[in-house]
């Protein structure tokens, strides 16, 4: 049985050898042409017709001005090379060593991909064709695929180790350049192993591989990328995800020397490293990446930081600043420390020479929303030098200038509420102003452990006098109790927020002595115990009212002297007496809707009555009017105007 097996296999090799020979010596007549034909005819569904075939022994054919006639269209390939298998058959199709396509024009829409199924290939090539299809074209393609597989009539590159080069591809109105690309290419988990292309003048290289979600860039290096602000970069994202090559996580990437516009920020002849980050989720949601920088400038809206440096790592805790250093505002802030849109955590501030001249409410505001967001705001090690700002946008006006802040150990926000829960922290500024408010020289000491708050000492020249005050407050207990000092001299009057909850127009410069006392645990707390006495006086004081119409005026010198306040768990009484006016009101705290403070003044003439607390004037005439009557006639005659006594 052995035997005859044998013999049967010696025997189908040499007709299969014989039959090899026979195509070989065909192809070597002029007989070639035809035998080609009627090869692909009977061995292929569908009929190849050449012009000419020159046979290179022992196994290559060229075809030239080759046209395929299939069932759904006809192709037409200007030179087919073809390398023969000496076996010619492999699992029952026809094989192929490796078939080269030269300058070919396929488009893809209209090209049969069947074509190639019924071969069997080792190496596919294409050189110098021009390619198309519905979303892109490229041109100058060249292309070597090993072991090429097509698993169905839709996939347009077969999947095998792939090199790659075009001059241009294009697509979405996006080109890429100088195109070249080494690759296994599988139906799942293909790998790039070098892949470069010019976008837009920038140079693009490194290598990538696809895992289930996407790409992720291994080793990718972009150089020399300069966008104008028109096209931002996520445009080459885009164009690589028409091109089925969504990324969708960093492993590592360099950008060297570039200039564009992402998420918003501007970066001019940026350097930076970018290591494990997904583009599929936020910068507060990564797992563990690492970025470092360096740019000329940084751009987001109106900021404009200047020569950034930065190294900081992100994951789903926050952004991790190594190191940040920046010119800000004709000064200079760095930072470390951990940031996350609910907590801030800084190891050190320092800001040092900002100027911020404009926009001043707006960046208010946006702070205030901002500390609204965090649960806590901590700052180790706070250091501001000769900083500067002004408000004058809207009323009232206020400014700080050579502003000095040392602060330690600073908790700010605490449990979503701001407030001075801990540190020591001491500010100077060389001058500042609030509306008519002048000071220069001002000090501010304070300290706080764990919510027990000291105002050490406040203290604030002004030019023609000062203001002291030091103070407490305690949050480490429910009750909060809490103790304030003020003595002040020298104060102008003519403040918008003073005038605004008077019904007249005052001026003068006041002296104020304060001590008051009480709890805060809330409010029930405050106006069951605020207690204490101020004394305030009035120094070259003038008050001008005007009646409700405001067709009556009424101007004198303040008459008043001592104003005295005197507080007892709530119950708030003021009086001030002289000899042409007096001050008379009460206030009780758990009732504040029924206080008041009348101020009575009397003049020649004149009495004002003004309701402070209710912002109204009521102003009299107490001078009576002068009796006029004519004189008396004794003849009884009629006197002409002339005679009349007036």
């Amino acid at each position: 049985m052995k035997r005859i097996l044998l013999l049967s296999t010696i025997m189908v090799v040499a007709l299969l050898s014989l039959s090899a020979l026979s195509l070989f010596a065909l192809l070597q007549t002029r007989y070639a042409t035809d035998t080609i034909n009627l090869l692909f005819k009977h061995l292929t569904p569908y009929h190849l017709v050449t012009q000419k075939v020159r046979y290179t022994p022992p196994l290559q054919l060229e075809l030239d001005d080759v046209e395929i006639q299939s069932e759904r269209r006809n192709v037409r390939i200007p030179k087919l090379t073809l390398w023969l298998n000496p076996y010619l058959i492999n699992s029952g199709k026809v094989a192929f060593d490796s078939m080269l396509i030269e300058g070919a024009n396929i488009d893809l829409q209209h090209f049969d991909l069947t074509l190639l199924k019924p071969f069997y290939l080792n190496h596919l090539a294409l050189d110098y064709v021009d390619v198309s299809s519905h979303e892109w074209s490229a041109r100058g393609v060249s292309l070597q695929v090993k072991q090429p597989v097509w698993q169905d009539d839709e996939q347009t590159l077969p999947y095998g180790d792939i090199q790659l080069s075009a001059k241009q591809l294009y697509t979405r109105g996006e080109a890429l350049d100088d195109l070249l690309i080494d690759a296994k290419y599988q139906a799942a988990d293909s790998t790039l192993y070098g892949m470069s292309f010019n976008w837009r003048g920038a140079n693009v290289s490194g290598q990538a591989e696809q895992y289930q979600s996407g790409w992720s860039l291994v080793n990718v290096t972009v150089n020399q990328l300069q966008l104008t602000s028109a096209t931002p970069a996520e445009q080459l994202l885009t164009t690589l995800d028409s091109l089925s090559l969504p990324i969708t996580h960093i492993n590592s990437l360099d950008i060297l020397s570039s200039s564009f516009d992402y998420a918003g920020w501007r970066f001019e002849q940026l350097d930076a490293s970018l290591e494990n980050l997904s583009l599929e989720r936020s910068l507060w949601q990564q797992q563990q990446g690492y970025l470092s920088f360096n740019a000329d400038s940084v751009t987001y809206q109106d900021l404009q930081l200047i020569a950034p440096t930065a190294k900081l790592a992100v994951s789903d805790k926050g952004i991790t600043f190594d190191e940040f250093d920046a010119d800000f505002k004709e000064g200079r802030i760095q930072l470390e420390g951990r940031i996350s849109p609910s907590d801030v955590q800084l190891k050190q501030l320092r800001m040092s020479g900002i100027k911020w001249l404009e926009n001043t409410s707006e960046l208010v505001s946006s702070l205030h929303q901002a500390a609204q967001s965090l649960n806590t705001l901590s700052i180790d090690e706070l250091d501001v030098n000769n900083g500067q700002i002004i408000q004058i946008e809207r009323k009232p006006y206020w400014q700080l200038s050579g502003v000095n802040i040392e602060g330690e150990q600073l908790s700010l926000i605490k449990g979503g509420k701001a407030g001075f829960f801990n540190g020591h922290l001491e500010v100077t500024a060389n001058n500042a102003s609030l509306d008519q408010l002048l000071t220069t020289q001002a000090m501010i000491r304070a300290s706080s452990q764990q919510g027990d708050v000291r105002l050490e000492r406040a203290f604030l020249p002004l030019p023609s006098g000062y203001i002291e005050a030091n103070g407490k407050w305690d949050q480490t207990t429910l009750s909060a109790p809490w103790a304030f000092s003020l003595h002040g001299d020298g104060i102008p009057l003519e403040q918008a927020w003073i005038q605004s909850r008077l019904p007249f127009s005052l001026s003068g410069l006041a002296e104020i002595e304060l001590d008051l006392s009480g709890l805060s645990g809330d409010y029930s707390m405050l106006a069951h115990s605020a207690s204490g006495q101020v004394k305030a006086q009035i120094r070259q004081g003038m008050i001008d009212a005007k009646s409700a119409d405001g067709e009556v005026s009424f101007t004198q010198p303040w008459p008043l002297e001592v104003i005295e306040v005197n507080a007892d768990r709530g119950r708030i009484r003021i009086q001030s007496q002289a000899e042409k006016g007096a001050l008379v009101g009460q206030l009780d705290l758990t009732k504040p809707q029924f206080g008041t403070l009348i101020l009575n003044i009397n003049q020649e003439c004149q009495q004002l009555w003004s309701e402070i607390f209710d912002l109204t004037n009521v102003i009299s005439h107490v001078c009576p009017e002068p009796n006029v009557s004519p004189p008396a006639s004794h003849d009884h005659t009629v006197n002409s105007p002339s005679n009349l006594d007036l």
